[in-house]
Parts: structure tokens; sequence; C-alpha cells
């Protein structure tokens, strides 16, 4: 299940971005979009705060493609929120999540279910 965020509309605004997986303010990453917003209005409301004119570029995430998707269900990896997920574990690359499986087969998710 691919659950990817929307940026909210008030995200850019506040110099907030999303690259697929992470929410950026400045030079910072967050996985959550309230710690990015709630770090940008404390930064923001600092007395002489100058806006940041460095152009950053952040690379665009992508969801797996469908034959990733074929690797994935043989191994029981999930793709969620721009993370592959194998039982309790969470990977940037769906490389590093096919390895640790094919080395530890049938390992089920924290919450008790099976990354299925």
């Amino acid at each position: 299940m691919d659950s990817s965020p929307v940026l909210p509309p008030d995200a850019a605004a506040f110099g907030i971005c999303f690259d697929g997986r992470t929410y950026h303010y400045r030079e910072y990453s967050y996985d959550r979009f309230e710690d990015a917003f709630d770090y940008a209005r404390l930064d923001r409301a600092r007395p002489g705060f100058r806006e940041d004119e460095t152009p950053r570029r952040w690379k665009q995430w992508a969801g797996p493609t469908p034959e990733d998707r074929l690797h994935m269900a043989a191994h029981g990896i999930v793709y969620e929120r721009g993370h592959y997920l194998y039982g309790p574990y969470r990977y940037d690359q769906l490389s590093a999540a096919l390895e640790y499986a094919r080395h530890e087969p049938g390992l089920v998710r924290s919450d008790g279910g099976e990354d299925r």
C-alpha cells in the first residue's frame, strides 16, 4: 500500500517541501509534516529571522515499479510512506530490504501482522 502524503497548501509559504518520502525545511529533513512545520514556525518567530535563499535540490522519490512489487510480494516486503518495510525494520532502499529478507526469511511486523 502506498500512502504517500500530499503536501498541505500552507507548506510552501513556510519554505517546506516534500520529495515523496521526506519533508524538508532549510537543510533539515523530517518524516512528519508536523515536525517540519513546528520547526519552521519556531525558526520564523525568532528575532532577526531571514529567509534562506540557498537553492536546494532534493531527490524526488518514486514508488516501486511493478517488477519491484513482484520481488517485494515474494519476500513479504511492503512499501509505505516512502519506505520499504520488512518485519520490524524500515529501509530506504528496496535492495537492502530484499537482502535482509533473503538472509532472515519469514519475519513478521512488530504489530504482529505479516508483511504481505
